[in-house]
């Protein structure tokens, strides 16, 4: 049985390797693994007192949210770049060909 304080780090560990996830793609894998250890913790304590730590839940849950919009919104911008990358390689070959 790990402690109480072990559990409150895990969450807390994981919503910070969101945070500071670069990659949108793996940022959104790592806002499901801090949103699912968020959700564990807050079935561990909802029937203990109101402590700062379950307004700290309330705050991550809202931080995972908007990386993940954020993730979300980078990924369709990324597969917008490459879409028009390769249109453009299209275009160029086309071009190529029809002057070979």
């Amino acid at each position: 049985m790990t402690n109480i304080r072990d559990d409150a780090a895990e969450w807390r560990q994981r919503c910070q390797n969101a945070i500071f996830e670069p990659d949108p793609t793996t940022l959104l894998q790592r806002v499901v693994e801090a949103r699912s250890a968020v959700f564990d913790r807050i079935e561990d304590i909802h029937s203990k007192p109101i402590t700062s730590e379950h307004y700290e839940l309330r705050n991550a849950l809202k931080e995972l949210s908007i990386l993940q919009e954020l993730a979300e919104r980078d990924i369709g911008e990324l597969k917008k770049i490459a879409q028009s990358r390769h249109q453009d390689s299209i275009s160029q070959r086309a071009h190529r060909f029809h002057r070979g």
